[in-house]
């Protein structure tokens, strides 16, 4: 059951249905073993809860040590195959700890100006209120 909690060597992900945030944090040296496990957590959970249900999503990356050479173009081929399957209208915050990270994440990931549903951030604090923020912009636009 994709509400259930993930916990794995390389990664451990929650939804938290208060908030109706999604946490997943990454750790160690993350493969993309550690990714298609949390990708297919996460379309579960989408189908399970239903994506009008999701707030938000926050990808803490700080305790990654490396990123291993097989996980960035992987975790963006689930993560493009996901948004194919489902019309994923949600935004997501990837947490970093610093401009290495950041760096390493801006291209496979397409954190670009022209994409506004995803944005790097420094901390789950910045995550909210970019979650507060493109809402509030979203609903301004529907």
């Amino acid at each position: 059951m994709a509400s259930q909690p993930l916990e794995t060597p390389g990664a451990s992900a929650y939804y938290d249905s208060e908030t109706r945030i999604v946490h997943i944090t990454y750790r160690g040296y993350l493969t993309s073993e550690a990714s298609s496990v949390v990708y297919a957590w996460l379309k579960k959970l989408v189908e399970e809860v239903g994506e009008e249900n999701i707030y938000g999503e926050i990808f803490d990356f700080r305790p990654v040590l490396e990123f291993m050479p097989d996980n960035l173009m992987d975790a963006r081929k689930k993560a493009r195959g996901l948004n194919l399957r489902m019309e994923l209208l949600f935004p997501v915050a990837m947490v970093v700890k610093d401009f290495y990270q950041e760096e390493i994440l801006r291209g496979p990931m397409q954190n670009v100006p022209e994409n506004t549903r995803k944005r790097i951030v420094r901390s789950p604090e910045e995550a909210r209120a970019f979650f507060e923020e493109w809402h509030a912009r979203h609903h301004e636009e529907a």
